[in-house]
């Protein structure tokens, strides 16, 4: 077994915690909302067990999905027809942002740069397929594509904002370089991604900015959560450990962008698509470890988290009301070009197993919105593309892989200003001002974009390369 699955295995476990998270439980859930709440867990548990009997019947075309075209002639916003149902679902699939030649060719280059340098590594340690890189020309050209950038403005949109004056602005993204992946085919090679929620994982309860934001599920009205107010997930702290690895910004929507022709099941993702019921089960679980009738909100366990570690992971045995067996589901096929998202709270796995006959190539490119938490991250995404060095969410991990390469040692790396393809690309890098007196923005906005350039213009380093 490898150090990974060992890490992965001890986290799946549901370990006592100090006594100081007994405290916690009990803060949690106020003494006049107990009997609230046991009620609308036992609504919820009926809930969950008529969603998976739905998701299963469904299947991937459960997922929703839109032509780029579609959003593009309506002024970069999706239908009201398909906002309802993205917002219950938690997912939906952006086809044809990019034209199929170039994203192909895009796949073609990666193939081509990882051949040539396979010293770099990744995971898994012995047979790399999610890579060690972060500045190739294909990601730096992605990151500023113009009609990425436009998709992914576009489904930050999703989120709104209660009070205008708040500084977000969910129209700006910030890049956030992250790797790609080329998973080649095997019917014997497993890849260790298991079920889970990204962005922390205790913190969730113990952060009391990132616990507010479920706070709906707390007062037993767990129907009534908006998981799409941007409002209270400012100060959201989601990595109270520092023990590396976590995400130190906030990515409103996780997302990939096809490279391939990959089909359901084929080394690809996969989501439980009902977001309200899952991320409230999750929730709510702890206090309910011996079932519906049993509330406890003493024992210091909450299943699928750990002090440290940067994920929930759910099991069928720690979470058996989620039914992970009927629940998660394969995307539906894919093609150069397509773009994937979903929601920074939706359960989602990787495929174990690839059985199909085409690589399965995608890159990592989430919805990082113009947010204070995520300027310090701007900051750090300029520098890293001026070394052409690791992102500092991966740093850790790349230090960690010792004599694997550093891909500032590569003459042919990305990194280079002439690959940032648009001028909202160079401001997703930190290399262009945010426009601040732009017709219609709310005083959030302004107040956020100026913010942004008064901490990046105080700082502005000089670049190493051309």
């Amino acid at each position: 077994m490898s150090q990974t699955q060992v890490l992965v295995q001890e986290q799946l476990k549901c370990p006592l915690l100090e006594d100081r998270f007994s405290v916690l439980k009990q803060s949690i859930i106020k003494p006049e909302k107990k009997v609230r709440v046991i009620e609308s867990y036992k609504r919820l548990v009926k809930v969950l067990a008529s969603e998976a009997d739905g998701i299963h019947k469904a299947g991937p075309q459960v997922i929703p999905e839109i032509d780029f075209e579609t959003i593009h002639q309506n002024g970069g916003n999706l239908p009201d027809s398909l906002v309802d149902v993205v917002h219950d679902r938690g997912c939906v699939i952006v086809r044809n942002v990019v034209p199929e030649n170039e994203a192909s060719a895009w796949e073609a280059e990666l193939k081509d740069y990882t051949n040539r340098h396979r010293a770099v590594g990744g995971f898994p340690v012995d047979n790399p397929q999610t890579w060690s890189l972060f500045w190739t020309r294909p990601q730096v050209q992605i990151r500023s594509h113009p009609r990425v950038l436009e998709a992914m403005n576009s489904i930050s949109k999703l989120w709104h904002v209660n009070d205008p004056t708040l500084p977000v602005d969910l129209t700006t993204q910030v890049a956030y370089p992250d790797r790609f992946r080329i998973r080649v085919p095997s019917k014997d090679s497993e890849y260790t991604l298991n079920a889970h929620v990204d962005s922390g994982s205790i913190e969730r309860w113990e952060c009391p900015k990132y616990r507010a934001c479920y706070q709906a599920a707390f007062d037993g009205e767990w129907e009534k959560w908006d998981g799409w107010a941007a409002d209270t997930r400012l100060e959201a702290e989601t990595d109270l450990y520092h023990m590396g690895g976590n995400c130190s910004c906030w990515r409103s929507m996780q997302g990939w962008l096809s490279l391939s022709h990959t089909g359901t099941g084929e080394g690809t993702l996969r989501l439980l698509p009902s977001l309200k019921a899952s991320i409230s089960y999750l929730m709510l679980q702890p206090f309910f470890l011996n079932g519906a009738n049993a509330f406890d909100d003493v024992t210091p366990q909450f299943p699928g988290g750990k002090p440290g570690f940067t994920q929930i992971l759910p099991t069928k045995e720690l979470h058996p009301d989620l039914h992970l067996e009927k629940s998660m589901i394969g995307i539906p096929p894919v093609k150069p070009g397509d773009y994937v998202f979903w929601h920074c709270d939706l359960l989602h796995e990787v495929d174990k197993f690839h059985p199909g006959k085409l690589d399965s190539s995608v890159v990592y490119n989430a919805c990082t919105p113009l947010v204070p938490y995520n300027i310090d991250s701007l900051q750090s995404t300029r520098a890293s593309f001026i070394e052409a060095g690791p992102a500092r969410d991966f740093a850790g991990y790349a230090k960690s892989l010792g004599s694997f390469e550093a891909e500032n040692q590569h003459e042919d790396h990305g990194a280079r200003m002439e690959n940032i393809l648009s001028a909202e690309g160079r401001r997703a890098m930190g290399f262009e001002p945010f426009v601040v007196d732009e017709p219609g923005l709310t005083e959030g906005q302004r107040k956020v974009r100026q913010m942004a350039n008064d901490v990046l213009g105080s700082s502005k380093p000089a670049l190493s390369h051309s």
